[in-house]
């Protein structure tokens, strides 16, 4: 679909670039092309133009490393339109000098370029005023210190031109606006959650971004700011940024090493090539093709093999570099010279390729901030089981010593002016250690569970974990002053069916305290089982007491 789209774009821009050779109302003829010499002056009048030609070694096609050049081309028009627009179809040529010398003597002159006043946005157009079926030679001279691409002389009719300009500009200032946008939204989004694949990406639109504004000339247009020796040196950091961008976002080190050796040979690459742009102007074009053409291509394959891996978000990331690649594959090659252009609005269609490629990227962002987000949501749903399992007391089932200790922790109604009297109950098992030397520590186990299952069953208290195993034979409960009796009466019934049970060595101690009694947790605690040590002293004597009883009774 996405490929679809974008041929779509490319067709309709080279609807947009018209044919070069021919209109409906101007006929050329054939063109040619020389090498300006030091010296040259241009031809004074038409009967004039031929001798001059003849003069000249023709060439085939300019150098793109930059020269001065002439173009020449005889033409007539044929059509009712007065007012034409002449125009050499190149991104950069730093000087553009056209002659227009008629066959009935007219003569018209016009200078135009990259430092010259812009009649049209994005071109070198000028307006010109041509008579019906009249004969012209059109006569071009052009110096620049390199070429994006073979120049092609063009002639239109000035509304029909004027219409496309405006179509253009149009198309380019959306684009730059979407380029400037989601720089500036992942930029944001960077410094909200500090993931780095954000800042690189940002940083890598905004590459983008500068980029292309240079070289649509908008800093001259708006400016006058004049840096020709800038606009290659944006591109050649293109793959920089974003190979640092997916690095962090295709996982590229742990997914596959050796394909982040070779992304890292190029990022330095293309680091050792920034300054060519501008102490080797003149060859920055081809270098920054070169480089963007391995850049697009590792890219893909680094994209093809994380997905062929299992990581999904992959195949945005391979959607948008197809969106760059199409374009690419049509244009890179002319702008090193290696096969011809095939349309005219090649700076354009890359510009849309890559804005396509912007927002399919910000696609594969937003979905790694869904995955993430539901990363976030799993890790929370692991830590909140986590943390219940963490306070819950693996063999009786109930809050552990940690739920305790962190129950204790929090701030509780202490002291005479608390609201509700709540007791803090000790209960500890006796004789679990006799249990577990003649019956085994499994019927221990159950010993302890007994007593938790009991008190669970038989005390009810207004906090949810109202029972707490605190060590291996003791469990603490709040309860309402009110509820104590009722353990009271749980305990004795545990310690009645102890026998029953097969455990006869086993007892059940108490201790209380209330929390108006205190101020603070830590008395609370200590009270509570001061009392429980003082109630098991009684307890000891008085069983003391009635053995001795039973003793005498005995031997009576």
């Amino acid at each position: 679909m996405h490929i679809k789209i974008i041929t779509f774009i490319l067709l309709m821009l080279s609807i947009m670039g018209g044919n070069e050779s021919a209109h409906a109302s101007a006929v050329f003829d054939q063109k040619y092309l020389f090498e300006a010499v030091e010296g040259d002056t241009n031809p004074q009048d038409f009967m004039a133009i031929m001798p001059w030609i003849k003069s000249h070694s023709l060439q085939s096609k300019v150098s793109l490393a930059g020269g001065d050049y002439w173009m020449a081309s005889a033409f007539v028009i044929v059509g009712n339109e007065g007012e034409w627009s002449v125009n050499v179809k190149n991104a950069i040529i730093e000087s553009v000098d056209y002659w227009i010398i008629g066959e009935d003597g007219s003569k018209q002159y016009f200078h135009s370029g990259y430092y010259a006043p812009y009649e049209f946005l994005f071109d070198y157009a000028r307006k010109v005023e041509l008579k019906r079926e009249t004969n012209y030679w059109l006569v071009t001279r052009i110096s620049s210190r390199y070429y994006s691409s073979q120049p092609k002389l063009q002639l239109e009719p000035y509304q029909q031109h004027r219409l496309k300009s405006d179509l253009s500009a149009m198309f380019i200032v959306l684009c730059l606006g979407a380029l400037a946008s989601i720089a500036f939204y992942n930029l944001l989004i960077y410094a909200s959650i500090r993931d780095k694949a954000f800042l690189y990406y940002g940083f890598y639109v905004l590459t983008y971004f500068t980029g292309w504004a240079l070289t649509f000339h908008i800093p001259a247009h708006l400016f006058d700011l004049h840096a020709l020796q800038l606009h290659h040196l944006f591109f050649i950091g293109l793959p920089i940024f974003n190979i640092l961008f997916y690095k962090h976002f295709l996982q590229l080190p742990e997914l596959s090493p050796k394909l982040w050796q070779l992304s890292k040979y190029l990022m330095w690459a293309c680091i050792i090539a920034l300054p060519t742009s501008i102490y080797l102007i003149s060859y920055t074009a081809i270098i920054a093709s070169i480089l963007i053409m391995l850049w697009i291509a590792l890219a893909i394959t680094c994209g093809n093999v994380c997905l062929l891996k299992g990581f999904y978000p992959a195949r945005y990331f391979i959607f948008a570099f197809t969106c760059l690649l199409l374009p690419a594959v049509l244009i890179l090659p002319g702008n090193m010279g290696i096969t011809p252009d095939f349309f005219d609005n090649a700076e354009l269609a890359t510009l849309i390729g890559g804005t396509a490629d912007a927002l399919l990227l910000s696609l594969a962002l937003a979905h790694k901030i869904r995955m993430l987000s539901d990363e976030k949501e799993r890790y929370i749903e692991t830590l909140d089981v986590a943390w219940k399992n963490a306070r819950i007391d693996e063999l009786t089932k109930t809050a552990n010593r940690f739920a305790f200790d962190e129950f204790m922790r929090q701030e509780q109604s202490i002291g005479p002016s608390a609201n509700v009297e709540c007791y803090l109950v000790l209960i500890t098992i006796e004789g679990l250690s006799l249990v577990n030397k003649r019956l085994g520590l499994g019927e221990g186990d159950k010993l302890i569970c007994f007593v938790a299952n009991q008190l669970e069953s038989r005390i009810e208290s207004r906090n949810q974990e109202y029972i707490y195993r605190v060590g291996v034979n003791d469990f603490v409960l709040f309860i309402d002053k009110d509820d104590f009796v009722e353990v009271e009466q749980a305990t004795s019934r545990i310690e009645s069916h102890f026998s029953a049970e097969g455990f006869n060595d086993a007892s059940l101690h108490v201790g209380r305290c209330l929390n108006t009694e205190v101020v603070n947790n830590h008395e609370w605690l200590r009270n509570a089982d001061q009392n429980l040590y003082a109630n098991k002293s009684i307890k000891r004597r008085q069983l003391y007491a009635k053995r001795i009883s039973s003793t005498l009774d005995m031997d009576m």
